[in-house]
């Protein structure tokens, strides 16, 4: 039996691609989990103050769609980011240090919202 795809799943399965670099495989914990974390988080820092700055210093030149797809792509790496988080909090617990002093997105998204006023940023 053949499957037709539609454009919108064709564009989920695109999306999935692209967003699967950011599972971690190696064993929680292991130095090779830290060097996969670390690598991640730097990627997800580095590509949202990309997508802010562009944002930001492009406001006018860009469409209501180019806008909406920058957000959308925004929201996305907010949630990758939520989700190394809890792996970083999860592989701290298990050698039984409390992680919860300390959330290093949260870190960085107050310290870039502070400098960023509600009107410059379209979300």
């Amino acid at each position: 039996m053949e499957k037709n795809f539609t454009p919108f799943d064709m564009l989920l399965t695109q999306e999935l691609t692209n967003l699967q670099r950011f599972i971690i495989k190696a064993p929680l914990g292991s130095d090779e989990f830290w060097s996969q974390w670390q690598e991640k988080v730097g990627e997800i820092i580095i590509t949202k103050a990309a997508i802010k700055r562009a944002l930001k210093t492009n406001k006018n030149a860009l469409s209501e769609e180019e806008i909406l797809k920058l957000s959308s792509l925004l929201e996305a790496y907010r949630e990758i980011a939520t989700y190394l988080e809890l792996l970083r909090q999860t592989a701290l617990k298990v050698r039984g240090i409390d992680p919860s002093s300390w959330d290093i997105f949260d870190g960085i998204e107050g310290e870039s919202s502070e400098n960023d006023s509600e009107d410059d940023m379209p979300f």
